[in-house]
């Protein structure tokens, strides 16, 4: 990797922006939506940044740049056309230990910003190391397409309620499976659409039994996924979640080794025959199984006879569909 992706708390704290354009400004709405005191330095040249210092939250110094604008500061931004400006706040920034991105400038930064998807609290970044803009802004627009509006709102119930799921279940592999099978229900749904009180009352019901029942609790899924050959770009969201929580997977011979790719790298392939107590084992370790088929196959007799068998063998099977 060529840089190291984080996720910094500039909340209550000072971040310089310098220069007054349209990326200036872009920058500097940024770092205010996420909590810092904005100082914009330099000449205000556009509309945009303009309309943005007339906010009580920003502070605007008409000034040429110098090193003591830096003091107290904790990230920042250089948007300007003048090199040699943008070189020398990048090396008085670098000298005094503060990350700087300089706009369209590489070489000078010592971080640089990815295209976001913004469900907050749940951030989304892409970045291609500055090297193909254009890519990260499409990937950008494709996730934006994925994720769900309401996905921030779920969240959040989940932020307000993990202490409580801790103290009903102590253990992390309970409280794994019980959030796993939370995404999974309707609750989610209720929180999108807005109804909190029955979303409320059902995930209570739901976590109640939960921790009464011990099988529940020690048990793993089995996932049924209808993908192959397919195109892995065509994957549900569904899907892939699915798919990056398995421990074992199990693919019929017509599944291409780029959906299969898709899987939790340090899953477990089974690509010879197994059998229903293979199943039942890993299930009973604790294990999500996999089972990935062509995009049919969950309506298929195979498919049926295994779901019929699991059933059976009182193994929980979620089917779901692959291919968009």
């Amino acid at each position: 990797m060529k840089y190291l992706p984080i996720l910094i708390d500039i909340h209550n704290h000072d971040v310089l922006v310098v220069g007054g354009d349209q990326v200036a400004a872009r920058k500097a709405r940024g770092a205010h939506r996420a909590g810092a005191r904005v100082t914009v330095l330099g000449t205000i040249e556009s509309e945009a940044m303009a309309k943005a210092i007339k906010d009580d939250d920003y502070r605007h110094l008409d000034e040429e740049f110098d090193a003591k604008h830096l003091r107290g500061v904790r990230l920042v931004f250089a948007a300007t056309d003048d090199m040699d400006l943008a070189k020398r706040v990048s090396l008085a920034a670098r000298e005094a230990g503060i990350p700087v991105n300089v706009a369209d400038k590489t070489a000078l930064c010592s971080f640089i910003m990815p295209a976001t998807v913004d469900r907050e609290p749940v951030i989304v970044a892409i970045s291609s190391g500055a090297d193909a803009p254009i890519l990260t802004r499409s990937l950008r627009a494709k996730l934006e397409t994925l994720l769900p509006a309401g996905i921030g709102a779920a969240a959040r119930f989940v932020a307000e309620h993990r202490k409580r799921v801790i103290d009903t279940l102590p253990d992390f592999d309970q409280r794994r499976r019980f959030w796993d099978r939370f995404m999974d229900g309707p609750v989610p749904e209720l929180i999108s659409d807005g109804d909190l009180e029955t979303a409320e009352t059902l995930f209570a019901d739901i976590l109640d039994k939960f921790a009464e029942d011990e099988t529940a609790q020690t048990q793993g899924d089995v996932v049924v996924i209808g993908c192959g050959p397919g195109d892995p770009d065509m994957l549900t969201f569904k899907a892939l979640r699915h798919m990056q929580q398995a421990d074992v997977v199990l693919a019929t011979p017509d599944v291409s080794e780029s959906i299969r790719a898709r899987a939790r790298r340090d899953a477990e392939f089974i690509n010879a025959d197994f059998s229903i107590d293979d199943v039942v084992g890993w299930v009973n370790e604790g294990k999500t199984v996999v089972r990935l088929g062509p995009r049919n196959f969950p309506a298929t007799d195979q498919a049926a006879r295994e779901i019929e068998e699991m059933a059976g063998r009182k193994l929980r099977t979620v089917t779901v569909s692959g291919i968009q």
